[in-house]
């Protein structure tokens, strides 16, 4: 009888040592895939460096590096590689850190998201010059009706505030000179030095991350390894890449942030895991804005939230077309896995609407959903 159990309990176990080699297998062969499929789309986009990191159950479970970060115009020689640890500019990756930061004031009692704007200091010259410009962002801009931060949060500041989205980068650029004129300060602050919004992100998400390879703004001294070893950015025209100039060195607030994707991984864990804000405020963090009928809207604190084949998506990307750099964040909370992919040239940006969330459109989510998803 003792044989027999014993027996049993070894057949279990070669059993059970076999389902795991087979999951091993097929869990390398997707990432393999993956990898190899990711560096053809970057040459067909004409990216000359891309860096991509992928977590799994909270944990950094592959993590690459592709191309170059630094390029010669001149002859076409590459002479940096890009690695997982190479900085990039992340754009508009920036607005989820934005999107925590002002919960976490909002907690503190340092900030009343139902302020409104309209108070701080160069408000009306601002808002009537956007509205009288030509610039999509002033599209049925009323600065007359009060808006208020949590509609700047949300994109749901044109039209009547508060009822409908559309994505606007440039109030979101005002939200670094608004926490200047709550502290007191004049908000010419926010563009001349590390600001009080980049002091907050620091102390406040990338301190308790670990992220030691992330600039809150390029005016952060302590971290100039940093600076100096961040990406340029490329235009590709006419078969010959062109370097551009370097972004701002502020953090504006729509964007600002310089990192890598290992360390974009280390705040995506730390935000699964509850390191960085309390439960009300992680909860809050990711549930959409509702319009005055209760329909959802594709946007939160930050982050663009929508349903794709049955799956809740969760992300951001990144476009500066001026400093050639494209970011992609996508979390697919029910399977607990994110994407992060880091590019020095617009060549990832697919053109998401201003008024929808379609992340799908984009090759290299549909990658990524297409290798990790649809295959399980």
């Amino acid at each position: 009888m003792r044989h027999f159990i014993l027996m049993a309990a070894i057949l279990a176990s070669t059993s059970i040592c076999s389902q795991n080699a087979s999951l091993k297998n097929r869990i390398d062969i997707e990432y393999n895939e993956f990898s190899t499929a990711l560096d053809s789309l970057r040459v067909a986009q004409h990216i000359p460096g891309l860096a991509a990191a992928i977590v799994k159950d909270q944990e950094l479970v592959w993590s690459k590096g592709f191309g170059s970060s630094h390029f010669d115009t001149g002859d076409g020689l590459e002479f940096k590689k890009v690695t997982p640890e190479t900085p990039f500019w992340i754009a508009s990756v920036t607005k989820t850190f934005v999107g925590l930061s002002f919960l976490q004031l909002e907690e503190e009692g340092i900030v009343n998201l139902n302020a409104f704007i309209n108070d701080m200091p160069g408000w009306s010259e601002f808002c009537g010059w956007l509205s009288n410009s030509p610039i999509v962002f002033g599209k049925d801009l009323r600065c007359a009706s009060e808006i208020t931060i949590k509609n700047i949060l949300n994109h749901t500041v044109n039209g009547e505030p508060g009822t409908q989205f559309l994505y606007n980068p440039l109030m979101y650029s005002r939200l670094s000179r608004y926490l200047e004129y709550v502290y007191g300060n004049p908000i010419s602050a926010a563009e001349t030095g590390h600001n009080k919004l980049a002091q907050h992100i620091e102390k406040r998400i990338l301190g308790p991350a670990g992220m030691t390879r992330t600039m809150s703004s390029q005016w952060q001294s302590e971290k100039a390894s940093v600076f100096f070893d961040m990406s340029d950015g490329y235009k590709y025209k006419d078969g010959r890449y062109r370097t551009l100039m370097a972004p701002e060195r502020h953090l504006a607030g729509g964007a600002g942030i310089v990192s890598t994707v290992n360390d974009l991984a280390k705040y995506d864990i730390a935000l699964d895991n509850g390191l960085l804000a309390s439960d009300e405020v992680m909860k809050k963090l990711w549930s959409p804005a509702t319009a005055p009928d209760g329909a959802e809207l594709p946007y939160a604190f930050g982050w663009y939230v929508q349903q794709y084949n049955g799956e809740n998506l969760i992300w951001h990307a990144g476009w500066d077309e001026e400093a050639g750099f494209t970011a992609l964040y996508l979390k697919v909370p029910n399977e607990n896995i994110t994407l992060i992919i880091l590019a020095n040239s617009e060549g990832m940006w697919w053109g998401n609407p201003l008024d929808s969330a379609e992340v799908e459109q984009s090759l290299f989510a549909k990658l990524f959903l297409d290798i990790f998803l649809l295959n399980d």
